[in-house]
């Protein structure tokens, strides 16, 4: 075997080994929202129809949260992997006051805008105050979600991968506890001839709700912990100084990298929210069948996500050693390994997407039209992945304002005047026809980005 194998395989191991704490806990994810939104798709098609309306503005919110990160864990990577720990802390002390203020302020809007939501997205009247409350409810969670992720994605800049993964596998599990015991009524079960009581507060769609802010507070503060007192590389320490000289550099920086990643999410979820603005008057079935299959499609694409999220840290980190031979072949890597995990994963949802929709609701209409949205969508999920990661190593470079142009491009120039045109004739599945489309094209654009550009 020839040296240049040796060196390909040696990469794969180690985007692997690097990716799997990452991988586990978006497979963890895909398990625990799967238990989540079953728990929400067994009360009834409204409450599931509720939580739907609103995703693509809670998305929009943890993107925004995203782009901040990004900003600054890119710098830090860059500047750990150069061998300046010190500036890599400073930078995580600007960054982190930076994500305080920014996830303040969203939440605030977020309250202030909640009532308008259902109506912009032209929901059924019966379903308005089921969304307001939720909204409300995670409103107020976003500096705990800013916090949470800020900090995995320190970590991971410093070199910890294994942290985050485990305490979010550990988040999801606690979301589950948390849901199991705020969604439904207290009741009592037969267990083995012997009757059991299982306390529950039953608050329906609220209990959704307060169940994942309160998982993801506790996650928030444990990560915050680990990076300001516990970890080697990153902790604060008495005596230095909390930030850098130049914080207009830093700044800079932090906007070229995460303000269009930020654009891109504005202009990406306002496109997500235009389709299901064209969804909702269809009626609250259709709604609840695309909310459902929402969550049953991540089975597919969690593994590329996992990959993706652990790029810009491993990229980085690459950049900074100067290796621009080793980052190209750590990228090339991470891209073959989405492509073959989502393409085994495509098929089974294909084959079995009836039986994953079963898993999420009771209602054979629901399971009926879900069945085909995911058989739709199995035909792009594996170019998705590529996007996904692809898009992770790009940002690991740096380069975000193409990416989020060419993002951009493909919503507005292909998904939604196609959802514009199909849905008529082909009611929601019209819609994930043109999702498909869409990100398969997306998945090309940014594999053609990645092996042109000589960065």
């Amino acid at each position: 075997m020839n040296s240049t194998t040796l060196y390909k395989e040696s990469a794969l191991r180690l985007v692997l080994r690097l990716s799997l704490p990452s991988m586990g806990a978006q497979i963890s994810s895909v398990i625990m929202q799967f238990i989540d939104s079953a728990m929400v798709g067994h009360l009834d098609t409204d409450a599931a129809a509720a939580v739907g309306l609103v995703g693509g503005v809670t998305w929009l919110c943890g993107g925004l949260c995203s782009a901040l990160t990004a900003g600054f864990t890119v710098q830090a990577a860059q500047s750990a992997g150069a061998g300046k720990e010190i500036d890599a802390r400073k930078i995580m002390h600007l960054g982190l006051l930076s994500a305080l203020v920014l996830s303040c302020s969203m939440a605030l809007l977020g309250l202030c805008l909640s009532d308008f939501l259902p109506i912009w997205l032209r929901a059924d009247n019966s379903i308005h105050k089921l969304s307001i409350r939720y909204f409300n409810i995670y409103a107020l969670s976003i500096p705990l979600i800013q916090l949470n992720g800020y900090s995995a994605g320190m970590l991971q800049s410093a070199g910890n991968m294994r942290t985050p993964g485990i305490c979010t596998i550990a988040m999801y599990a606690m979301n589950i506890l948390f849901n199991f015991l705020l969604i439904f009524p207290s009741r009592t079960v037969d267990l083995c001839g012997n009757t059991l009581f299982i306390p529950g507060a039953g608050l329906g769609v609220t209990g959704a709700a307060l169940g994942t802010a309160l998982a993801e507070t506790v996650a928030a503060l444990f990560l915050l912990y680990k990076l300001l007192i516990s970890e080697s590389a990153m902790r604060l320490r008495s005596g230095e100084a909390f930030l850098l000289p130049d914080l207009k550099y830093v700044l800079f920086r932090a906007a070229k990298i995460g303000l269009p990643i930020a654009l891109e999410q504005i202009v990406m979820r306002f496109a997500q929210l235009t389709v299901v603005g064209m969804i909702a008057p269809l009626g609250n079935a259709a709604m609840a069948a695309h909310s459902l299959a929402i969550t049953a499609e991540s089975f597919c694409y969690m593994p590329a996500y996992g990959i993706g999220l652990a790029q810009p840290a491993i990229t980085g980190r690459s950049i900074g050693s100067g290796d621009k031979k080793r980052t190209r072949e750590l990228g090339q890597a991470g891209i073959r390994l989405g492509i073959w995990i989502t393409v085994i994963l495509a098929v089974i949802m294909f084959c079995c997407a009836s039986q994953l929709m079963r898993l999420l609701t009771p209602n054979a209409e629901l399971i009926q039209i879900g069945a085909i949205l995911l058989r739709i969508e199995a035909f792009g999920v594996t170019l998705y992945a590529v996007h996904l990661v692809c898009a992770g190593i790009l940002q690991g470079r740096g380069d975000t304002f193409i990416s989020s142009i060419m993002v951009l491009g493909c919503l507005w120039g292909i998904r939604v005047p196609i959802s514009m045109l199909l849905i008529p004739y082909m009611g929601v599945s019209g819609a994930w026809a043109a999702m498909s489309l869409e990100l398969s094209i997306r998945g090309i654009i940014f594999l053609l980005r990645f092996h042109f550009s000589n960065r």
